[in-house]
């Protein structure tokens, strides 16, 4: 089975170049891939199909655990560096489908943008992270996320999942630490499913969304990975930072690893 590893600011994927469908992506091979011990390890999985019409592409996205989620933003800007760099397009601003509905790409020499739906506040809740309990802005991006004030992100304790309220968040939740205010902002995210990660591209739409306070403008995010670019319009959200595609290969396994315990 042929891979591609890429990243958008240090959130890396598997992409599986599958146009014909014809790779049956079971939890368990995604959460395989996406070991970083017995696999090739990854924040997640890239299927690249076309979609149901014929007449484009979709993004079959899957979070390190096998779940399947409905966006990623880091993800959707490193697919559509590979339709570009692979030649599965041949413009430069196209639109693909995704479990969120379309998205338009714009593909630069360095920068990938993709726009997502506009980030919606929709309440407050809490998490706890370690030994401390923290209030935060409940925040939809296709995806749930929970946008939590803090002092210094660098303080937060993020190595175990984060408890919240599973009657707020049903389908669990990203919960994100940030500060900053409007003119740009700093945060750090646990994803459902895969974990405390270098970046994420909802993530880092939804703190913006709070530091705008609801409102339009642009924002720079930093995040561990490096930084990316929130614009909040009227209608939707643009994502914008560098994806890179790194490295290109064959994966050799005919069964999925069992789990190793000592």
């Amino acid at each position: 089975m042929r891979f591609l590893k890429g990243h958008g600011t240090g959130n890396d994927f598997v992409v599986l170049p599958d146009p014909d469908g014809a790779l049956t992506l079971t939890p368990e091979l995604a959460a395989a891939l996406c070991d970083r011990r017995f696999g090739i390890g990854a924040d997640g999985v890239l299927r690249v199909v076309r979609s149901e019409s014929g007449d484009g592409w979709f993004m079959d996205y899957r979070n390190a655990d096998g779940s399947l989620a409905e966006m990623c933003g880091n993800g959707a800007r490193v697919f559509a560096r590979f339709l570009v760099d692979h030649g599965y397009v041949d413009t430069a601003s196209f639109t693909f489908g995704t479990r969120d509905g379309v998205t338009e790409a714009r593909v630069g020499p360095a920068d990938v943008a993709v726009s997502m739906r506009r980030p919606r506040i929709h309440g407050r809740g809490s998490a706890r992270l370690g030994t401390l309990t923290v209030e935060g802005d409940a925040v939809d991006v296709g995806n749930p996320h929970l946008v939590c004030r803090v002092p210094d992100v660098s303080e937060i304790d993020l190595r175990e999942p984060p408890g919240y309220d599973p009657a707020q968040f049903p389908a669990g939740v990203n919960v994100e630490v940030m500060s900053g205010d409007a003119g740009g902002g700093r945060m750090r995210v646990y994803e459902r499913g895969s974990g405390e990660t270098l970046s994420c591209g909802t993530g880092a739409c939804a703190v913006a969304a709070v530091l705008l306070d609801g409102g339009t403008g642009t924002v720079p995010v930093d995040v561990p990975g490096g930084r990316v670019t929130v614009t909040i319009e009227a209608g939707r959200c643009w994502l914008a930072g560098p994806a890179v595609l790194v490295a290109e290969g064959t994966w050799l396994l005919d069964e999925v690893p069992a789990l190793r315990l000592l």
